[in-house]
């Protein structure tokens, strides 16, 4: 079932430990206190925007060359002498919206964040979902002290005395992805390194929420510890919603350090699925950002009974990081194709453990990276339906993150490896379009909403 050749690498940064791997080696708390001079901001900029046109495996497809180059000469007209990290990061992000891709972004001060949590200062503590104007908790959280409960859905006012407006409007100029519907998505998943980045939240924090119409000023101490309450869209899970109607919520294909308890948990739910003789399977992969594409196959395999594809064709562009020993594979700036029929099938799992009721897939503008693989695999080689809302990003993608670190303030820059085109070969510049679409109200609750109403073509 391993399929190695199409890992989509945009992990779900929130808490994924190897990050802390990626603070250059140059860059401890002595560095990031000093200043830059404008011609090394100047340098850092140029270099930033040459390894990016040489990196980028579809740059052309994604940029659009006279925005991207007047955003270049907006932002080099406002470096200056005496600029710390911190003000240069802000500036230089800006570039990043341009990328117009989910898998290239100038990450927000990611050794000043670890060295904070290192040092027991606390940074944001809350899941958000940022949309249409407004910042609202992913889901409820409980205090240990004292038992104060905060509940999913509240909206969050302000933070530290800046408004929800106000943070919005400082941070979207910054995010990453192909659309605004994706960079908020992606506000969202990185809320809290943009918080501490850019408005210096950290250590005791105020906050104003309003819920069922009351506000409410809240104290938030350095040091408390705060539990998500209830069941909520962050967990794996399998619920059976009928008795013959089974709910598998999966939160993350970012598995990499608990391969062996994801391969567990899919493995016991499917054979739970099988025990319970479901014939309808739903996978909810809302807000799912990504991960490893085995994560994904590891379900596919349930559902197929034949070898399926998960692209058509992945194109890489070879850089000095990715060429090879010695150039094996060949020389930097040079595209290839990469073999998906012979590396990139996913083997099915013998007849009687395959599930062969029918299967939807709940997606949203928040699915992406490894999500978008598993949901086009889905419907490009026929094994199920897609529902919930148009993904945020292209359905054809980037993926294969690799690092690199702008030479004087030395943040750090993520870029794409690959360019992986969908299943079917169609390689129009769209969104996953569901089969049937779900209203927003819908997408809040879907299990009540399928509890209360039958899928399409019931």
């Amino acid at each position: 079932m391993r399929t190695g050749i199409l890992l989509v690498a945009l992990c779900s940064l929130v808490g994924c430990g190897g990050m802390k791997d990626w603070i250059h080696p140059d860059v401890d708390k002595r560095f990031v206190e000093q200043t830059f001079t404008e011609q090394q901001l100047q340098a850092d900029l140029d270099y930033l925007v040459a390894t990016m046109t040489d990196r980028h495996p579809a740059f052309e497809q994604y940029v659009d060359e006279d925005k991207f180059t007047g955003q270049v000469e907006r932002i080099r007209a406002v470096l200056k002498n005496g600029m710390n990290r911190q003000q240069a990061f802000y500036e230089l992000a800006q570039l990043t919206p341009f990328f117009n891709d989910g898998h290239s972004i100038l990450f927000p001060l990611l050794a000043e964040f670890s060295f904070a949590e290192e040092a027991g200062i606390q940074t944001f503590p809350f899941g958000v979902t940022v949309r249409e104007g407004k910042i609202r908790l992913a889901r409820s959280y409980q205090r240990q002290s004292d038992d104060t409960l905060l509940a999913a859905g509240s909206d969050i006012l302000a933070i530290n005395g800046h408004s929800a407006t106000d943070i919005i409007a400082r941070l979207t100029p910054l995010s990453h992805g192909e659309s605004p519907a994706l960079r908020e998505s992606m506000l969202s998943l990185l809320f809290h390194y943009w918080l501490f980045a850019v408005f210096d939240v950290q250590g005791d924090m105020q906050l104003t929420l309003a819920h069922n119409g009351v506000v409410t000023d809240l104290s938030i101490v350095n040091g408390d510890e705060w539990q998500r309450a209830g069941k909520g869209q962050g967990d794996n899970a399998l619920e059976f919603i009928a008795p013959q109607v089974a709910y598998l919520r999966v939160d993350s294909f970012d598995v990499d350090t608990e391969q062996d308890a994801y391969d567990s948990f899919i493995e016991k739910a499917f054979a739970q699925i099988h025990q319970q003789q479901a014939q309808t399977l739903i996978i909810d992969i809302r807000g799912n950002t990504g991960g490893q594409s085995d994560a994904g196959a590891q379900i596919i395999q349930y559902l197929t009974d034949k070898p399926v594809p998960q692209a058509s064709v992945a194109i890489e562009k070879l850089n000095r990081d990715t060429n090879g020993w010695f150039g094996c594979r060949g020389e930097p700036g040079e595209v290839i194709e990469l073999s998906v029929e012979a590396d990139g099938m996913i083997e099915p799992v013998e007849p009687t453990r395959q599930f062969k009721g029918d299967v939807w897939v709940l997606i949203d503008r928040m699915s992406y990276s490894a999500s978008i693989l598993f949901a086009t695999t889905i419907q490009d080689n026929q094994l199920g339906k897609l529902i919930g809302e148009p993904t945020g990003g292209f359905a054809n993608q980037t993926g294969n993150l690799t690092p690199f670190y702008l030479p004087h303030t030395r943040l750090l820059m993520l870029a794409p490896g690959r360019y992986i085109v969908r299943p079917s070969g169609n390689r129009l510049k769209q969104p996953v379009m569901p089969d049937s679409q779900l209203s927003d109200e819908a997408l809040l609750d879907p299990v009540a909403w399928f509890k209360a109403n039958p899928l399409p073509g019931d």
